[in-house]
């Protein structure tokens, strides 16, 4: 009869308990290493892979035989005649040595090895300094338009009655990639004719990275927007003003390091009490929008 283990054997039923037992190539056999079962014929395919296969270590260092697949965790960090690299190899120390001499190395090469963490810092913050500035310049508004948003309004008007020459500026913004720099302004409780009755806008021109190419003086024409908040928009009436720089005034020349205090514009745009009308202010909050206007100048 054939055997049951399926191998192709055909055996006396007399010698089929035997056959089993120690001869069959299908018997279940245990690796004698990992104590898992294998198909007699195989287990000599898997002893060669097989992770708890006893090995010596490549180096010929002192440890006795251990597991294969302890193998390479016994190499990184653990055999001392292992060859690697000094652990500041990316600070720049190109020391490259037996495990055994690596605290040998790093105890006399202090200094060294903080020269070079410290050249790594400076390059950090160099570098750092670097994208804080890339940032910076993809933040900047560069459209010519500045939508500005002053909040807490009540309480920074509560603030200017107290404070004298109390003034909120706005984030910088550019006329174009390569324009004049502008600041916005705004005196809660006026400045000048308006002190006390009306809210005072202004613009100002700041040193600019690109002012050499530019033409002077400033000729954009300039306009201040106060948004009427309303939930109908078709019905909202703004506030506009607007006005054309006079080549003249010192305001639109070229600025210097320090740029004009004020700027120019109107120290009475809207009275206080046009605030408290319609829907100019909502949630404490005003929306004023600064338009420049590039069609008065020639480009450079």
């Amino acid at each position: 009869m054939y055997c049951e283990n399926k191998c192709g054997m055909k055996i006396q039923r007399r010698h089929l308990s035997q056959h089993k037992a120690g001869e069959c190539s299908k018997r279940l056999l245990g690796c004698r290493y990992c104590s898992k079962e294998f198909v007699a014929d195989t287990l000599a395919a898997h002893h060669i892979k097989c992770g708890r296969v006893p090995v010596a270590c490549p180096n010929r260092c002192e440890t006795n035989l251990l597991a294969r697949e302890e193998l390479d965790i016994h190499l990184k960090d653990h055999c001392t005649v292992s060859v690697m690299n000094c652990s500041f190899k990316d600070a720049g120390c190109r020391f490259k040595g037996p495990r055994y001499s690596m605290e040998k190395h790093l105890e006399e090469n202090c200094q060294q090895h903080l020269n070079l963490m410290c050249n790594v810092v400076t390059k950090q913050q160099h570098q750092i300094t670097s994208l804080k500035s890339a940032l910076s310049r993809l933040s900047l508004n560069y459209s010519g338009t500045l939508i500005w948003k002053i909040s807490d309004f009540n309480a920074k008007m509560t603030e200017a009655k107290t404070k004298e020459g109390m003034e909120l500026v706005s984030p910088p913004f550019y006329t174009s990639q390569y324009g004049y720099k502008l600041q916005a302004s705004l005196f809660p409780n006026g400045n000048g004719a308006g002190e006390d009755t009306h809210i005072s806008v202004y613009i100002k021109i700041l040193p600019g990275e690109y002012d050499a190419l530019l033409r002077w003086p400033f000729a954009h024409s300039v306009s201040f927007t106060l948004f009427d908040q309303s939930s109908c928009p078709e019905k909202a009436c703004n506030i506009v003003e607007s006005f054309i720089p006079d080549p003249t005034w010192k305001n639109f020349q070229r600025p210097s390091k320090e740029p004009d205090s004020l700027g120019f514009g109107f120290p009475k745009f809207v009275s206080h009490e046009m605030l408290k009308k319609r829907h100019f202010m909502k949630d404490d909050t005003m929306f004023i929008r600064v338009k420049v206007d590039p069609s008065k100048i020639v480009a450079v």
